[in-house]
């Protein structure tokens, strides 16, 4: 029987096209009053810095997923802050002060971001209501998620809010799913997984959990997942649908 039902974020709850714009106007509201320089400055440098974020995070998870991952956090967000005030020819604070900064920034930003997708909302306070645990199964921090989820009004209705940060492991094992697992003191069969990574899903199904790949415009991969569904407002149907099997 299905207790605790795991959302990611980016794909599933927020789409990740939308707020990307929206990040760039945050940053610079949020980094101008402190350090200066023009809101186009801090928008380019934020892209430019996402850019080189995301590469070297990706070789690195390629090459050591099960790295320990709190310090690894810190010193990509210190490099991320570093690449932006070097794009905007500004001195960075002191190396002390850079995690909390970016902690404070994302803090900052995340609750003002509107890009929930169409539904999503109340599906989430559907599946509470009906007595469902909810949490998050997230590649970003648990602070980040907070943000997002207060901004969308919602952050009651879950229960644990699962980034890499909670459990010190990255997002790319299965041992990621099982410290879950081990937390929530759950059985894998009591916990769905909904993602819209083939990837993840794949992880988390080895281990027993029930897989909800939303597709968007990817293929379904029959060996990943339980169920698909074409887009987030679907999720609500298909746990009532789950629910009768």
């Amino acid at each position: 029987m299905v207790k605790v039902i795991f959302l990611d974020d980016g794909g599933v709850m927020n789409d990740n096209q939308i707020r990307g714009g929206q990040w760039q106007e945050l940053v610079a509201q949020f980094f101008i009053p402190r350090f200066g320089g023009m809101k186009a400055e801090w928008k380019s440098a934020n892209r430019y810095a996402l850019i080189r974020f995301m590469e070297k995070y990706e070789r690195i998870m390629h090459k050591t997923p099960l790295l320990d991952f709190n310090p690894f956090l810190e010193t990509m967000m210190d490099r991320w802050l570093t690449d932006m005030c070097k794009k905007v020819k500004i001195n960075p604070p002191p190396h002390s002060e850079r995690f909390q900064l970016v902690q404070e920034a994302e803090k900052w930003i995340t609750p003002r971001v509107k890009s929930a997708y169409p539904g999503i909302i109340e599906i989430i306070k559907t599946l509470k209501r009906r007595g469902y645990t909810l949490c998050t199964a997230s590649g970003e921090a648990s602070w980040t998620l907070k943000g997002y989820l207060s901004g969308m009004g919602i952050i009651d209705c879950f229960t644990n809010l699962y980034g890499p940060d909670l459990i010190n492991t990255a997002k790319r094992s299965s041992k990621y799913y099982q410290k879950i697992i081990n937390d929530m003191n759950i059985s894998p069969s009591d916990g769905i997984i909904v993602d819209d990574s083939s990837m993840q899903l794949a992880f988390a199904h080895k281990l027993g959990m029930i897989t909800i790949h939303i597709l968007h415009d990817s293929k379904c991969e029959e060996s990943s997942c339980d169920y698909h569904i074409r887009y987030p407002n679907e999720l609500l149907d298909l746990i009532l649908k789950i629910e009768q099997e």
